[in-house]
């Protein structure tokens, strides 16, 4: 049977969705930036500082990743990743003003849903 995640470990999974989320926008800004310097040196595009910080928020989210499976397992913690993914379009939403359609709500609702199934079973 596995060993049931404490509170303090669901809310730094959660914790590191968040993260997960926060780089997937660091990358769309580096995106911008980088298109914006198309016809430049390569150095040039690999050096915005957006996608450095998305790179080093990616690595210390992989360190706390590392972290969070010697504590819980592989198959509680998982699930937090998906929050991550659908954390980015609500980001989206409020950064970049992307369209969300009521599907889209229903959609993260199923996914809070499965993430509460499967923490509680």
């Amino acid at each position: 049977m596995d060993k049931m995640v404490t509170f303090i470990q669901i809310v730094i999974c959660c914790f590191f969705a968040a993260l997960l989320a926060v780089g997937q926008v660091l990358f769309k800004f580096a995106a911008s930036d980088i298109q914006g310097k198309i016809g430049q040196p390569l150095w040039a595009m690999a050096l915005s500082p957006w996608l450095m910080a998305a790179l080093l928020l990616y690595l210390l989210t992989a360190g706390m990743w590392i972290w969070v499976l010697t504590q819980i397992p592989l198959s509680r913690a998982y699930p937090f990743s998906l929050l991550g993914a659908a954390l980015v379009p609500i980001l989206a939403y409020f950064v970049f003003g992307e369209a969300l359609s009521p599907k889209f709500g229903v959609g993260i609702g199923l996914v809070l849903v499965g993430l509460l199934l499967v923490q509680t079973s």
